[in-house]
């Protein structure tokens, strides 16, 4: 059986008391492209955080290929990308200086995906950091992240300062990637049509607590918006992500009649995000 690239084993952690981590259990399998979709405060930078050893669990592990992530050896860390949803450093140095330092520190670096990703969103090798954009700034810090193919990536809202057209092409960039190299990603954002575009798989947070993990296809196939009248409807059979005195939001629906129940209705990921947080 193929070891993880990320594993998180009843991952806890607590900020000034208060819960913001719970019990958290996730694999990121080779090619698998997990989105991870939650409202701001939900917990997912602390959750990407603490893949890269940044953050450590108050109970529980988290193991990035093999390793625990707070004890990262540094061929482990040349295997990792990772894109924070606040992109930093490099001030003072031109495009040209910082990528040519930046992949001194990576064997495997691929010059031919740089150039393409440098001509592909307009940016110009002799601009300066410093006159950068926020959204160009994102962009480099992308390509700095990808550049050399890194086996696991992790990235916090990584587009979220992008057009919709930069957007788009870096989101089927991500999928190329994760296919062509084998590699495994897990990534924020609140975006729900990006994340439908690339990911194979969801990851719905809430207030610490993974909710929902699955393949997109499978969520969206049995992933129902029940509405009822009496409140005593039966609905053990099913996972319950959310309920209210008329309706509630069921995982594991297959087809079948419910008795009681007045609509059974799809949801696409925006209209579930909104059911579950709204």
């Amino acid at each position: 059986m193929t070891q993880p690239l990320l594993s998180y084993k009843n991952v806890s952690k607590h900020y000034n008391q208060r819960l913001i981590l719970n019990n958290i259990n996730l694999n990121v399998e080779p090619g698998m492209v997990i989105g991870l979709l939650g409202k701001n405060g939900a917990g997912k930078t602390t959750l990407l955080r603490s893949a890269l050893g940044l953050v450590k669990p108050d109970e529980g592990e988290v193991q990035a290929l093999g390793e625990l992530s707070h004890q990262l050896s540094a061929s482990s860390k040349q295997k990792i990308g990772y894109v924070a949803q606040q992109t930093f450093g490099y001030e003072g140095f031109k495009i040209a200086d910082a990528l040519a330092l930046h992949r001194s520190f990576y064997p495997n670096w691929d010059m031919q995906l740089e150039a393409k990703w440098l001509a592909r969103f307009e940016l110009n090798s002799k601009d300066a950091i410093n006159d950068l954009s926020i959204g160009q700034r994102q962009t480099l810090a992308l390509i700095m992240a990808m550049a050399y193919r890194p086996q696991l990536l992790i990235l916090d809202e990584p587009v979220a300062s992008l057009d919709p057209i930069a957007r788009r092409e870096f989101m089927s960039d991500l999928f190329d990637l994760a296919i062509d190299s084998g590699s495994g990603i897990l990534f924020s954002s609140h975006i729900t049509s990006d994340i439908e575009r690339v990911a194979s798989h969801i990851a719905l947070i809430k207030q610490g607590e993974l909710l929902l993990l699955d393949e997109l296809d499978v969520i969206r196939d049995t992933v129902r918006k029940v509405s009822f009248k009496d409140p005593t409807i039966d609905l053990s059979a099913y996972t319950i992500l959310n309920r209210q005195q008329n309706c509630a939001i069921i995982y594991g629906y297959t087809g079948e009649v419910i008795v009681g129940a007045l609509a059974i209705n799809t949801l696409s990921l925006e209209q579930l995000f909104v059911e579950l947080h709204g």
